[in-house]
């Protein structure tokens, strides 16, 4: 084998190798941006969490700051104190806690979203990575058998379709 067949080698396996860790570089960053996203999709979902559990709160605290005004008027001013104020009472609370459950809701559907979406992202980055590392690895060996086929036993590249013919005269 000739010094520039072992430099033809050399750089070809240097290349294969450059190939395969390219590769396997994007596989790891395409594992990395899946669990990014993942988080990314986790941290929405407790920020919607804290968010409703704000909208509530404020919910609340109306129901009450309406309750007490809305008790003084008809019991101070107008001197009732009977069922009808206390079914106009009951009757608020009822809309501020449907109001408080349809929050509850929509905060699960979104919860409901959001982990959804986490575990797509996650599940798509690690399934991404692994076709890519397999991909490499095919790579690899299919680059290292071409490289393995062009080798001679003699020590010189031959092509089968070269033989040369004797010229016999006829």
């Amino acid at each position: 084998m000739g010094i520039l067949e072992i430099a033809t080698l050399g750089l070809n396996i240097l290349g294969t190798k450059k190939t395969y860790d390219a590769q396997r570089e994007a596989a790891r960053q395409a594992k990395a941006v899946g669990q990014l996203e993942g988080r990314q999709f986790v941290n929405e979902l407790f920020l919607g969490k804290a968010q409703a559990i704000g909208a509530a709160n404020q919910r609340r605290q109306e129901q009450t700051e309406a309750e007490a005004s809305n008790f003084a008027f008809l019991v101070g001013k107008q001197g009732r104190d009977d069922r009808s104020v206390d079914a106009f009472l009951k009757r608020n609370q009822e809309i501020a806690d449907e109001d408080i459950a349809a929050i509850d809701r929509q905060t699960e559907l979104l919860s409901a979203k959001y982990a959804t979406q986490a575990a797509v992202a996650y599940t798509y980055g690690q399934n991404t990575a692994s076709g890519l590392r397999a991909q490499a690895t095919a790579n690899l060996i299919t680059n290292m058998s071409k490289i393995a086929q062009n080798m001679s036993p003699g020590g010189a590249n031959k092509n089968p379709s070269s033989k040369t013919t004797s010229n016999k005269k006829a």
